[in-house]
């Protein structure tokens, strides 16, 4: 069949050719030159738009010694400022609210600003799913701020309200830190319910409604997370916080082991070894940390040569209520 287009005698314009056999191959080396001139024009836009994006933020900051707070300013000012790519200020502003972490973790360990830097973040960017996960975790376990952590995880829910791990954060956190079982029981149950949650979601919630308010939901909620998080900086913390509760029940129940010891010997022992020997216990546990445990006859006091301290868990209503061997009710 002739095309309509082309009858006999007549050609295609020069215009509409196919190339010629070796034509692209000809022009090979000026294709590759275009292709690199374009990706380092990419590079030099992306470096000038990270450029623009710390300068933004420095030119927001107020004057030094003015205030405290030098890491961020008001997300209305840095949106204007931002001239439409706050998203690119969110993100530079992430890796500093990252370093600000880091730099207080190794250090003294306080966080007067993390709080208002994820804030930040997230009025820049909402759709920052992994500065939600990251404030539910580190606010309320490191920086001993739950309704921080809390507050940023429910405006993640209004972003991402189908995201189990964000309910089974906030969850969580309200059973813990708020002795407000309602809403705990409401998101830990919606967690369990979500497509694609996790087994140990339904397992941890069991658990809680099974009114095991002690440390065996604690123990149960960082051994977990630590297993899921893929953020090495939060694992880290997850660890810790998860060695410390261990290191709490050691010396717990090292202590009730040595008051036993008293009044079966009417005398404290020599040291830990001898809890052992009179099979008051049947071995000594392994200190988390790598040290291990002694004892002080002269004060009866079990400590870790470590010198790490124990998580110091949250006491609730619920929790001495059930310690007390009364119902806790949902």
């Amino acid at each position: 069949m002739t095309n309509s287009n082309v009858t006999a005698g007549h050609q295609l314009p020069r215009s509409r050719r196919p190339p010629a056999a070796g034509t692209v191959h000809a022009h090979a080396p000026l294709l590759r030159s275009l292709a690199g001139i374009v990706m380092a024009g990419t590079a030099v836009a992306l470096a000038a738009g990270l450029r623009y994006a710390s300068g933004v933020l420095e030119q927001t900051q107020p004057p030094a010694g003015e205030h405290d707070f030098t890491y961020v300013p008001d997300s209305r000012f840095v949106r204007v400022a931002s001239l439409g790519h706050a998203s690119a200020v969110a993100d530079v502003l992430w890796f500093r609210t990252i370093s600000y972490f880091g730099l207080h973790y190794r250090s003294d360990r306080s966080y007067r600003w993390l709080a208002k830097m994820c804030e930040v973040v997230t009025d820049l960017d909402p759709r920052a799913q992994h500065v939600y996960r990251f404030a539910g975790v580190i606010l309320p376990w490191e920086a001993n701020l739950p309704d921080d952590g809390i507050a940023l995880l429910h405006k993640g829910l209004r972003q991402f309200p189908d995201d189990w791990y964000l309910h089974w954060l906030v969850g969580f956190n309200y059973y813990f830190f708020k002795d407000d079982l309602q809403p705990a029981a409401f998101h830990l149950g919606r967690a369990a319910a979500l497509p694609g949650a996790d087994p140990y979601v339904s397992r941890l919630a069991a658990i809680i409604y099974a009114q095991g308010v002690d440390n065996r939901a604690a123990e149960s909620f960082l051994t977990e997370l630590a297993a899921s998080t893929r953020d090495d900086s939060l694992r880290q913390v997850v660890q810790q916080r998860l060695h410390e509760l261990t290191l709490g029940r050691h010396l717990e129940a090292l202590t009730e082991a040595v008051r036993r010891y008293h009044e079966q010997f009417g005398q404290p022992p020599e040291n830990l070894d001898a809890l052992v020997t009179a099979a008051v216990i049947s071995a000594l546990p392994r200190e988390p940390f790598g040290g291990h445990y002694v004892f002080d006859p002269a004060t009866g006091a079990v400590r870790s040569t470590s010198g790490q301290s124990p998580l110091r868990l949250y006491t609730s209503k619920a929790r001495e209520q059930y310690r007390q061997g009364n119902p806790v009710h949902w």
